[in-house]
């Protein structure tokens, strides 16, 4: 049996190995901190102001444009590309894709897009997931929302906002949550939109009364029960409190 001691030339081979490979972990690990913190806002990933995303405009870009413009996008990973020629809620067929990214463990797509389509018009283009987005970009951009959806019954691990502007044809939300500084839910600037949801105008009653545009969960008139005007920024109980339709 062969013994290899600290101090022998085997010895302080394998501690060296060892620390190369110590050091080599940590460089990696932030190089992954590094390129997280530079990802850019999904609003630069545009060649267009919202409602326009890449030139995909809802109520009138077609399903040829569509396919078009995503085939040529760097950032859309084009092997996710789907055209299922599926019918769903009022829409005649949706496309899925999502975006290319730094490998990752899990490689999870973190930003996926959901068009849909009513008579080879886009109706509805969603993208979520990381989008690298906060309130106050999306506010600046498109205006201050005329509505907002709020409460604890379309709750899960924390409480789903969702903020409309149904002139301008966008809906976008995020997910408050409590932590153990602070135990209230607050709207504020910096919050992280977890999703935007780009719309025709002209189709914003039938979205309402399909329930898309409340995460499933209420029609047309239960929407507009619970639905608050905007009233900016601060406690979401003292502004935006739970209520039922």
């Amino acid at each position: 049996m062969c013994l290899f001691l600290p101090g022998t030339q085997m010895g302080r081979w394998s501690v060296e190995v060892h620390l190369k490979k110590l050091i080599l972990v940590i460089f990696l690990l932030t190089i992954a901190c590094t390129g997280q913190s530079k990802e850019s806002s999904i609003l630069e990933k545009s060649s267009c102001e919202l409602p326009c995303w890449n030139s995909i405009v809802p109520g009138q870009t077609t399903e040829t444009d569509l396919l078009l413009i995503l085939e040529n996008l760097p950032i859309v990973d084009q092997a996710s590309i789907q055209n299922t020629n599926q019918a769903w809620s009022i829409f005649d067929n949706q496309v899925f894709f999502s975006f290319q990214q730094r490998w990752t463990l899990s490689q999870k797509p973190k930003v996926r897009g959901y068009a849909y389509l009513r008579n080879d018009i886009v109706s509805e283009l969603i993208l979520c997931g990381e989008i690298n987005t906060p309130l106050k970009d999306i506010i600046e951009a498109t205006g201050e929302p005329e509505s907002v959806l709020s409460g604890d019954h379309i709750e899960q691990s924390g409480r789903l906002v969702i903020l409309i502007n149904s002139q301008k044809g966008i809906s976008y939300s995020y997910t408050d949550y409590k932590t153990g500084n602070n135990q209230q839910y607050e709207i504020t600037p910096d919050d992280p939109v977890g999703c935007i949801d780009l719309f025709d105008p002209t189709l914003y009653e039938k979205l309402l009364d399909a329930t898309l545009l409340s995460g499933g969960h209420y029609n047309a008139e239960e929407s507009l029960k619970v639905m608050y005007p905007w009233d900016g920024y601060g406690n979401l109980d003292e502004k935006y409190p739970p209520r039922r339709p």
